[in-house]
């Protein structure tokens, strides 16, 4: 799905020149360690038995911070993630902020924060710290579950605590089954409660080790197509923009017959050059999904030299992958997609098979659904055009 407002990738460009967002892996043990988790390919793991894995130096994380900030935008966003950012005592917090504080006052430059985490912890002087720098909180979350070994109840009474306290919260709604099945109520939650964007994360439908059951593509279709349905009714105050935006291509593409690139074409997402990821181990990638494919763009602390890995890696964003060259012209769900990861891996175990199919699915239930999404869509180009602002600032969503 396009990104809107997002610059075309192209394998001259300054690197780093354009970059608005950066994802920061301050550790990579996490306190679940969840087999589906899209974060297995960067060592995200459970800490050894009696032992905790330690964050990154704080100091340096600022460095590399910095160092990017210097060659990007007079405004960027950064995320802390993880393995489980949550698990970083304050003090880590402290050093860092310490150090950040006097270069943003200095330079005038602007930086947003956010905390991508499962939420299972709230440490309150951590809290207290996000509290004065602003910090966002996108949630990873399995919904309306009542699983003890995924903290569920722990999680949900969290987003409610901080939701009270005043912190803006998206959240990054797992694809497994269960959730899936789970989603109406979840949403009905989100709404009660004010969470505003949200976002179904298509590759937690099988973990970046594929080592989860892949979800059956009705699944998946059904509970995209009540989700939009369901923001139409709560007047899209909560809401999956991507989601939405298959209903705005079905709209246009199916429904009015207006023309679109038929040739299907890698996603540009902007990955390497408007956001980047830095790992723990001081690499820059640009996403947290293929690292192992892109390989690293640089190592920070050498900036502004190996800028050629940097354009290399971003080239193996934009390639054509011709699996999906052949495949999607014959899809039926071209209208309401028509782009892809050319990372995606299509291998005979192909992770993104079981996600295609719910897009050919989804299509399959608009078409029979006609007038339903001709509303849902119609009333969400008029919310669009009343509240042209009214678009996800923190991560896990896509405008």
């Amino acid at each position: 799905m396009p990104c809107e407002g997002t610059p075309i990738v192209t394998t001259d460009h300054d690197a780093f020149k354009d970059l608005g967002n950066v994802t920061l892996q301050l550790i990579t043990s996490c306190n679940l360690s969840c087999g589906y988790c899209f974060q297995d390919a960067c060592n995200v793991s459970a800490p050894p038995r009696g032992e905790d894995r330690k964050p990154v130096d704080p100091w340096e994380a600022a460095r590399s911070v910095i160092r990017l900030m210097e060659h990007g935008r007079s405004e960027m966003s950064l995320v802390f993630s993880g393995g489980e950012p949550m698990l970083v005592p304050a003090e880590w917090y402290e050093a860092f902020f310490g150090a950040m504080d006097p270069y943003l006052r200095e330079s005038g430059k602007k930086l947003e924060y956010s905390v991508q985490t499962n939420v299972s912890i709230l440490n309150p002087a951590v809290v207290e710290l996000f509290r004065r720098q602003q910090v966002r909180f996108s949630v990873h979350y399995d919904g309306e579950l009542e699983d003890p070994g995924l903290l569920s109840k722990r999680r949900k009474d969290n987003i409610v605590t901080l939701l009270e306290n005043g912190f803006p919260v998206s959240a990054l709604v797992v694809g497994t089954v269960e959730s899936l099945r789970a989603l109406p109520a979840t949403i009905e939650f989100f709404h009660g409660h004010g969470v505003r964007f949200y976002r179904i994360n298509y590759v937690s439908s099988q973990g970046r080790g594929c080592s989860v059951s892949p979800v059956p593509p009705a699944l998946r279709a059904e509970a995209e197509f009540n989700a939009a349905f369901m923001a139409s009714q709560y007047d899209f105050g909560t809401r999956d923009n991507v989601v939405m935006n298959k209903f705005l291509f079905y709209y246009d593409h199916v429904l009015r017959g207006r023309e679109y690139d038929r040739s299907p074409r890698p996603q540009k997402c902007g990955a390497g050059v408007a956001s980047a990821y830095i790992a723990a181990d001081g690499f820059v990638y640009p996403c947290s999904f293929f690292p192992q494919i892109t390989g690293p763009m640089a190592r920070v602390r050498e900036l502004p030299r190996a800028m050629d890995g940097a354009m290399a890696a971003v080239a193996r964003c934009e390639a054509t992958n011709r699996y999906y060259d052949e495949k999607c012209p014959h899809c039926s769900a071209l209208p309401i997609c028509g782009e892809y990861c050319a990372l995606s891996p299509v291998t005979d175990v192909n992770c993104m098979e079981s996600y295609c199919n719910a897009q050919v699915a989804l299509r399959a239930l608009m078409d029979r659904n006609r007038e339903t999404t001709e509303l849902i869509a119609g009333r969400f180009i008029e919310h669009r055009r009343a509240f042209p602002r009214d678009l996800p600032r923190s991560c896990g969503t896509r405008t």
